[in-house]
C-alpha cells in the first residue's frame, strides 16, 4: 500500500534529523522548539510533558511534543543531565525572504546551528559555577598516547602525554563531562563519543591548530608530539562539528607532563574522596571540607589543584610561600577576599561572548571583572617583599585599559541578561540613540498630558488612552460614563462597545497639540475625528482624518501595520 508523499515541512525535518544522527532534534517553529517521532517520545518521558500527534507519516500518526523557546535552557538542562545530546535547528531566513525565494507557500529554511552536549556547554544555567566542565579527547600515534582537554566555558585548553597504563588515572583526574576518541582507538570503552579516525590524524591535527590560531608554526606554544597533535586535532574537530561554524573560545594550549603531578587511579581517587564522595556528590568530600573560596573560579582552581597534587618541590614551596603570606597577614587576607567576592566570573562570561552566546550582562561582567582585576593588581603591588608567585601574578592583572573605558562609557551599570530586553546602552554614548529615546519618552509624556486634558474636558476621571492592533490609539471610558462622549458635539467618534467599556477616536492629536478639546470642537465643527485605525482597504495604509499622510500619528500606524503584516506572514509560514 502506497502512502502519500511527506509534506515539505516533514521532508525538511527528516533531512535535518538525518544530519543530527543520534541527537534529539529541536526543530524551531515560531515560539516553540518541536520534537517529532522517536525524539518526541524520548523527550516527553524525560521532561514530563504532553505527547501529542500531528499529521501522518507512512500511514502512522506523527508523535510530537514541544518546549517554548524562551524556556528552552531549562529543558536542555534536564535532557543533558539525562545523558542526551541535542541538535538545535533554527530558522535561517525570514518569512519574507522565503516568499521572495519560492512564493507564498515557500517553507522557511532551517539549519542546525549548534549541537548541545555535556562537554560543550557555555550557558550559566547549565553549568556548576564551582566545577570545571572538561571535554576530553584521547589521541594515539606512534605507540604513544596523549589527552587533550578543553573547558569551553572558560577557554582552558591542556594537552598532556601519558603512558598507556596511566590513561585511566588521567581521565579520573579530569572527570570529563565527555570523552571523545577515534572509532579505531584502543581506549574505545573509556569514550562516551566516537568520531571518525581521520579526525585524529596527527598531520590533520597540526593543520587544524594552525588554522584555529592563525599561525604558520606551533613552536610558540611548545613542543608537540604526534600523539598530542592527534588528541588536540580530534578535540578541535569535535568542537567544530558541534559549534556549526561558531567555534568556542580556546586559549593557546598548555602542554603538561604527567610527571608534574601525582597520578592517582580512579579506584584510589574514589576511596580518598578528594573532590567528590563515593556517591558522586561534592558534599562530604575533602574539597568540600577545605573549600573557603569566595568565587566560582577560585573553587574550580582549588578543585583542580587538590585533584592533582604537585610532584616538584620548588613548585610546592612557591605555593606554600604564597599561602603563608595571607595566612599570617589577616588584614591583607580579608581585603583580598573582599575584593575577590565582588568580582564576576569573567572567564565564563568571556567564553559565552566568544561563542556568540553572550548578552549585555556578560559585557558588564567583562567590564567589572577587568576593572576589579586592575584594582586587585595595584593592591598586590603594594605588598612588601612579595613571594615569587605573587610577583608573577600581579602584573598579569592589569591591562585592557582602553576596553575598560569603552565598556564603562557604553553600558549601563547593571545591563539586562538579553539584548532583546533593551536599555543596556548608557545615555550619552550614542547621540542618535539618545535622540530616539528622547522622542519615545516625549511621546509617552504627550500621551499622558493628552489623557489628563481629556479627563478635565469631559469630567470622566476614569478615561484612559489605550492602544491595540485594530483601533490603534483610542480613548476608552467605562460604559456608565460614555454618554457625554456619544453626543455629536463632543468631538469624539464612537468606535466600539464592549461589556464594560466604550471606545472612541478623537481628532488628530498631532494636529491639535496645544489647542485643547475646545479648540478641536471649534475647528471640526463639533464632529469627526481621527480614525486611529489601519485602513484594510488601503493595503494597510494608516488613515487619519486630518488628511495629512505626513502626520506623525499616521506614520506610527503605518509602522504598526507593516509589523502586523509581517506577523501574519510568519504565522502562515508556520502553518505550512
Amino acid at each position: 500500500m502506497s502512502h502519500p508523499a511527506p509534506t515539505p515541512m516533514m521532508t525538511q525535518y527528516l533531512g535535518l534529523k538525518a544530519e543530527a544522527q543520534d541527537c534529539l532534534l529541536f526543530y524551531r517553529m515560531g515560539d516553540f522548539f518541536e520534537l517529532f517521532m522517536d525524539d518526541a517520545r524520548i523527550a516527553a518521558g524525560v521532561l514530563d510533558i504532553a505527547l501529542t500527534a500531528r499529521g501522518e507519516h507512512e500511514g502512522k500518526p506523527i508523535p510530537m511534543c514541544g518546549v517554548p523557546v524562551h524556556a528552552a535552557t531549562v529543558y536542555l538542562q534536564r535532557l543533558i543531565k539525562a545523558g542526551h545530546r541535542v541538535a538545535i535547528a533554527e530558522q535561517v531566513e525570514s518569512p519574507a525572504e522565503a516568499k521572495a525565494r519560492g512564493g507564498s507557500k515557500a517553507l522557511v529554511a532551517r539549519a542546525i546551528v549548534r549541537v548541545v552536549t555535556a562537554g560543550t556547554l557555555t550557558e550559566e544555567a547549565l553549568l556548576d559555577a564551582r566545577s570545571d566542565n572538561w571535554c576530553v579527547a584521547i589521541g594515539e600515534a606512534g605507540g604513544l598516547v596523549a589527552i587533550a582537554a578543553a573547558d569551553v566555558s572558560t577557554g582552558r585548553f591542556e594537552i598532556v602525554e601519558v603512558a598507556g597504563d596511566a590513561v585511566e588515572a588521567e581521565l579520573a583526574r579530569l572527570g570529563g563531562a565527555e570523552v571523545v576518541a577515534s572509532e579505531a582507538s584502543a581506549f574505545e570503552e573509556a569514550a562516551t563519543t566516537l568520531r571518525p579516525k581521520i579526525d585524529f590524524d596527527s598531520g590533520a591535527g597540526e593543520a587544524r591548530l594552525k588554522r584555529l590560531y592563525g599561525v604558520a608554526t606551533l613552536d610558540g606554544f611548545g613542543q608537540f608530539g604526534r600523539a598530542g597533535l592527534a588528541a588536540a586535532g580530534g578535540l578541535v574537530a569535535y568542537l567544530e562539528h558541534n559549534a556549526k561554524g561558531t567555534m568556542p573560545f580556546l586559549r593557546p594550549p598548555r602542554i603538561g607532563r604527567a610527571a608534574e603531578t601525582m597520578a592517582i587511579d580512579a579506584a584510589t581517587r574514589e576511596s580518598l574522596e578528594l573532590t567528590c564522595t563515593t556517591g558522586g556528590v561534592r558534599k562530604g568530600s575533602l574539597l568540600d571540607a577545605v573549600d573557603r573560596t569566595v568565587t566560582g573560579a577560585g573553587a574550580r582552581l582549588l578543585g583542580a589543584d587538590l585533584g592533582a597534587p604537585l610532584m616538584d618541590k620548588a613548585a610546592i614551596d612557591a605555593r606554600l610561600d604564597l599561602v603563608r603570606l595571607f595566612h599570617d597577614d589577616q588584614a591583607a587576607r580579608e581585603r583580598l577576599r573582599s575584593t575577590l567576592r565582588a568580582l564576576p566570573d569573567i572567564g565564563r562570561a568571556l567564553g559565552r561572548l566568544a561563542a556568540g552566546r553572550g548578552g549585555p550582562r556578560d559585557l558588564g561582567q567583562l567590564r567589572d571583572g577587568l576593572d576589579g582585576a586592575w584594582s586587585l593588581g595595584e593592591r598586590m603591588d603594594a605588598i612588601v617583599d612579595p613571594p615569587v608567585l605573587l610577583r608573577d601574578i600581579a602584573p598579569r592583572l592589569r591591562g585592557h585599559g582602553a576596553l575598560i573605558d569603552l565598556l564603562k562609557r557604553a553600558l549601563v551599570p547593571s545591563p539586562p541578561i538579553e539584548a532583546s530586553d533593551g536599555g543596556y546602552i548608557a545615555a550619552g554614548y550614542d547621540a542618535a540613540l539618545d535622540d530616539l529615546r528622547d522622542a519615545g519618552a516625549g511621546g509617552r509624556r504627550a500621551i499622558a498630558a493628552l489623557e489628563a486634558e481629556f479627563r478635565t474636558a469631559t469630567g470622566v476621571t476614569a478615561l484612559k488612552i489605550r492602544h491595540n492592533g485594530v483601533l490603534g490609539y483610542h480613548v476608552e471610558v467605562p460604559a456608565r460614563a460614555a454618554d457625554p462622549l456619544m453626543k455629536p458635539e463632543s468631538g469624539f467618534t464612537h468606535r466600539q462597545t464592549l461589556a464594560g467599556v466604550v471606545r472612541f477616536n478623537t481628532p488628530c492629536p498631532a494636529r491639535s497639540r496645544g489647542e485643547g478639546v475646545a479648540g478641536w470642537r471649534a475647528r471640526t465643527g463639533g464632529g469627526g475625528g481621527a480614525s486611529g485605525r489601519t485602513d484594510r482597504a488601503g493595503s494597510g495604509r494608516a488613515r487619519c482624518d486630518c488628511g495629512d499622510r505626513g502626520c506623525p500619528s499616521a506614520a506610527r500606524r503605518r509602522g504598526r501595520a507593516g509589523r502586523a503584516r509581517r506577523g501574519r506572514r510568519l504565522g502562515a509560514t508556520f502553518a505550512g
